[in-house]
């Protein structure tokens, strides 16, 4: 190709003129030149391509894997909450406030886990053995933080993603 090609080329544009040899060479070495430009172009525009694809492949990939990790703690949040020991639900609170400040995808699901959290382990008025009676002012019952250390973890993180979606 770079051998016969730039003597075809130049004899044609020539169409018959008589030139000296050097003159001739000078012309087909500048088509040599100029193809050989042309393919060395191609192989950069098809490497930049390459690589653009390969990019394109690894962030689709590191996305995935995201999600997947996102997922993962999500569910293991999720179980934690729904453990019979405190300090694993305050855990599991915790854990599912921060995906959803991490998460924009997440953030509605979340706020509604804990709202339904609240709603099933809060009732008003509290019930149980050292609740208050039903016509004590509020102001003299406890501190939730006192009574439910766990629904106040929800409540503030509510609170606060409530107050970001805004």
């Amino acid at each position: 190709m770079f051998v016969v090609l730039p003597g075809a080329v130049v004899d044609h544009d020539l169409a018959g003129a008589r030139v000296t040899a050097p003159d001739r060479l000078k012309a087909v070495n500048d088509v040599r030149t100029t193809l050989l430009q042309m393919v060395g172009g191609l192989v950069v525009l098809l490497g930049a391509y390459a690589t653009w694809r390969q990019l394109r492949v690894s962030q689709d990939g590191l996305r995935a894997t995201q999600e997947g990790y996102v997922t993962d703690r999500f569910s293991r949040a999720v179980d934690q909450v729904g453990s019979e020991k405190l300090d694993v639900r305050i855990g599991g609170l915790h854990a599912l406030w921060r995906i959803a400040e991490q998460s924009t995808r997440d953030r509605e699901a979340i706020i509604s886990i804990l709202a339904a959290y609240l709603r099933t382990h809060l009732s008003w008025p509290p019930a149980g053995p050292q609740s208050p009676a039903a016509d004590v002012p509020i102001n003299d019952i406890a501190p939730l933080g006192t009574r439910a250390a766990d629904a106040q973890v929800a409540l503030t993180a509510l609170g606060v993603l409530c107050q970001h979606r805004e």
